[in-house]
């Protein structure tokens, strides 16, 4: 009997872990929090810097569901607020440093292993200061072959900017 559980266990730990390459779970961090004047705080502009161009468009839509859910409304023109949206790509690997893990060669047969982080960065317009700032990041382990799948990743990515933002202040219904 005893063999049979561990027998048991050993096939559900290899198939936790299989999941878990394939997980979509994203993390957060919180660096700054809070010094802003929030309930004057309306309307923003986003800018994405360094992002993939296959990212840009719904993890923007992503974040901006996320962010209206906190009472703002994107305006690109006139705003309170100038959201900044950066990517930033960490090897794990030294020697995988020249390999661009978004043109892959079909020749190459190597799996990547990477952190894929965006920080997030919001500056109050009038001032240029800082009034918010987090990151959101998953491990990648890449096999070859293997492609972006946007229809997993845009709750993922919803998800983690909820719960980035889940210490900003909503915009209250009445600022007086």
């Amino acid at each position: 009997m005893k063999t049979i559980r561990f027998a048991l266990a050993i096939v559900c730990s290899a198939l936790l872990a299989s999941c878990a390459q394939y997980s979509t779970q994203i993390g957060s961090n919180l660096t700054v929090c809070c010094p802003g004047n929030y309930g004057e705080y309306q309307e923003y502009s986003v800018r994405t810097v360094d992002m993939p161009v296959f990212l840009q468009e719904y993890v923007t839509a992503e974040f901006d569901a996320a962010f209206a859910e906190k009472g703002l409304t994107r305006n690109d023109r006139m705003n309170d607020l100038q959201i900044l949206l950066r990517y930033n790509h960490i090897n794990l690997s030294s020697e995988q440093e020249s390999i661009d893990p978004f043109m892959r060669v079909e020749a190459m047969n190597v799996e990547l292993n990477y952190v894929a982080a965006i920080d997030i960065e919001i500056r109050e317009t009038a001032t240029n200061d800082i009034v918010w700032a987090g990151s959101i990041s998953r491990i990648h382990q890449v096999v070859p072959g293997e492609y972006m799948h946007e229809d997993r990743a845009r709750p993922a990515f919803r998800q983690a900017f909820r719960a980035l933002l889940s210490s900003y202040p909503p915009l209250s219904a009445d600022p007086s």
